[in-house]
């Protein structure tokens, strides 16, 4: 009897609706953790840690745009604490892709703001989400940049990096999901 096998890329999308913790350590096995609401995320290549900080570095740039701080969001549920899944990360994207729906487009007033690698995205309903995302993944990158051997820069340093692209280029500005489904319809 011959065997097939069959290649499946997964996709995952964690909710995170307020505020939260995170929490950055390293495991049994010596490899450096995120623990987040409803997942751990295990940092098992360099590159997939730097590319992840700079997405949320890129996310805190338009924070203000998808979460002004005068928009109350209204009542949001907790995120559960429970561990649901457990994410390796041991590949090298090349690029984060951070995507936002303002409290203006969105049906029910409440803004989104997602960094996605690979087939992990995180979804952030509202400013103190985004707020305890990138702390922790700050915190994250900061173990596996100290640990040295990787010859990584510091946090600081990616995200001046990244700032100062940002300086250069302009931050980009993200379609909200209302005009892209409008460009789509216009086509």
């Amino acid at each position: 009897m011959k065997t097939e096998t069959v290649d499946a890329v997964s996709r995952l999308t964690i909710l995170l609706p307020g505020p939260h913790e995170t929490d950055a350590s390293i495991g049994l096995t010596l490899i450096p953790l995120l623990k987040i609401p409803n997942a751990i995320i295990e940092f098992r290549h360099p590159t997939a840690a730097r590319v992840w900080w700079e997405g949320w570095c890129e996310a805190a740039a338009i924070l203000d745009k998808v979460f002004p701080e005068r928009v109350d969001p209204g009542e949001l549920s907790e995120p559960e604490l429970t561990i649901n899944s457990f994410v390796i990360l041991d590949d090298a994207p090349r690029r984060a892709k951070i995507r936002a729906r303002s409290t203006a487009a969105s049906p029910g007033g409440i803004g989104a703001l997602s960094v996605t690698v690979g087939g992990l995205t995180i979804t952030c309903a509202s400013r103190a989400a985004v707020e305890c995302q990138w702390r922790g993944w700050r915190e994250a990158y900061d173990m596996f940049a100290r640990d040295g051997g990787f010859g990584l820069p510091s946090a600081d340093q990616v995200a001046e990096r990244v700032r100062a692209n940002q300086a250069r280029h302009g931050v980009t500005e993200l379609l909200t999901a209302a005009e892209e489904q409008r460009a789509a319809r216009r086509r």
